[in-house]
């Protein structure tokens, strides 16, 4: 979860987030490591892009099942698995929001009425970018088929002595979806304004592996929508301001939205409302898009305190607070009236950058439990509607046994069941009351 604080610097309110800790207040993170591997084939924007890359970042290739899929534009991301995550038992997060009384250890739907999660369902993890070479996330990378295809250089560009070898739409350093970012197959790096969103921190890959970690493979554990589609959009950057961090959340919302996202997760923020973030979520809400945020880790009343981007008075956010094991509210988290519903956020087991597994604490992890659980609601086969997922979420949540003035959360605990067997009720419903009026007897027409 990053904690924004604020200064003032020429008139301008910045956000910096503070640093990780390794408590239980904050973020836990065990074993993460910056990640520097060489590569030789990079995709990139420019020849500074190429020399940034090389020089100073050291991010990896995308691996051979990206490539293979950004190649052959009507593969599929490969489905659940038929081995069972190895770590399974130890992700106390899932079992407590109910997702194994509706899944089976294969995470395959328990009931008929239930459906898989779906690839066609796109979660923007706006953090400190993915780990893309992950065995747990590689296959369920977002791919941005507007930058995919083959290619050949026209004989303008040839004229003006094109030396790329690429002859792909992805790694031509072209624009060629127009979107205003260049070979952006994967998503974008809005720190260093590059095509490899990679995370050399921790914090964004153990979020995406919450949300959609893939299933039954053999190994760690699973996300909650394991097959969905997860658009990495770094946005934190360790080195610099808070207003350049606070800068890049915005673009990274716009391009969220305008790229086909249906549900952003943003865990981060600050108790300083900027205009331009609201303008951005707003922008979010009229494309129907649903931002799930987290409450903050101050312990605080957000009634009374708001904290942003969650406190927005905006329908389409849905803010989330954090619980342990025994549904406790966490000391550290914010609460209120204005926090929708609390999801897991003790020592949540998730993917870490190299392939490893650890544990983080905070309502990053909550936040990331919800949107999962929304790709989820998503997958069901209804038209997408943002007001009815997140009423599934919030009217599914099981009571909270919570004194004091912390008893004001709405909702309580996120309970996939709950949510599911609401949307599934509604639908039925609907179908019933369609099916009533084609049985009205029409008048005839004189």
């Amino acid at each position: 979860m990053w904690m924004r604080g604020s200064e003032v610097v020429a008139n301008k309110t910045k956000r910096i987030p503070s640093v990780f800790t390794v408590s239980l207040v904050f973020c836990s993170l065990l074993a993460v490591t910056e990640i520097v591997a060489k590569s030789n084939t990079l995709l990139t924007a420019n020849a500074d892009a190429v020399k940034i890359l090389k020089d100073r970042l050291h991010y990896p290739e995308l691996p051979a099942e990206i490539q293979a899929r950004i190649k052959n534009m009507s593969a599929s991301q490969p489905m659940v698995g038929l081995e069972a995550d190895t770590a399974m038992a130890r992700e106390w997060g899932l079992a407590s929001i109910g997702f194994f009384d509706v899944f089976t250890r294969l995470v395959k739907p328990a009931k008929p009425q239930i459906l898989d999660c779906s690839p066609k369902v796109t979660v923007a993890v706006i953090d400190t970018g993915v780990d893309y070479t992950h065995p747990e996330l590689k296959n369920n990378v977002w791919i941005n088929r507007g930058e995919t295809g083959a290619w050949e250089p026209s004989k303008e560009l040839a004229a003006k002595g094109y030396a790329y070898k690429c002859r792909d739409k992805s790694c031509n350093g072209i624009d060629d979806d127009g979107n205003g970012y260049v070979d952006d197959v994967v998503g974008w790096d809005f720190v260093h304004d590059i095509p490899l969103p990679f995370d050399t921190h921790g914090h964004g890959t153990h979020i995406a592996g919450i949300i959609g970690g893939s299933a039954a493979n053999g190994m760690g554990t699973s996300g909650v929508c394991p097959n969905v589609s997860l658009m990495s959009l770094k946005y934190y950057d360790n080195s610099g301001s808070g207003y350049n961090n606070l800068t890049n959340t915005v673009r990274a919302i716009e391009y969220a939205v305008a790229n086909g996202a249906h549900i952003i997760n943003y865990s981060g923020g600050g108790s300083e409302p900027a205009p331009s973030e609201r303008a951005a979520v707003e922008l979010a809400r009229r494309k129907g898009v649903l931002f799930v945020a987290a409450a903050g880790n101050d312990g605080r009343n957000n009634d009374k305190i708001p904290y942003f981007p969650a406190s927005y008075p905006l329908d389409n956010i849905v803010s989330v607070a954090s619980v342990n094991k025994l549904n406790h509210l966490l000391p550290s988290s914010n609460f209120g009236r204005t926090v929708h519903l609390a999801a897991p956020g003790l020592m949540i087991l998730s993917t870490l950058p190299g392939g490893k597994f650890g544990t983080m604490s905070g309502t990053s992890q909550a936040t990331a439990f919800a949107s999962g659980a929304a790709a989820l609601l998503a997958s069901q086969g209804e038209k997408w509607d943002y007001h009815k997922v997140k009423k599934y979420l919030v009217d599914g949540a099981k009571p909270l046994s919570l004194s004091g003035e912390k008893a004001v959360i709405a909702g309580g605990l996120l309970s996939i069941p709950n949510s599911l067997e609401g949307q599934i009720a509604a639908r039925s419903s609907e179908n019933a009351s369609i099916a009533a009026k084609d049985a009205v007897p029409k008048k005839p027409t004189l």
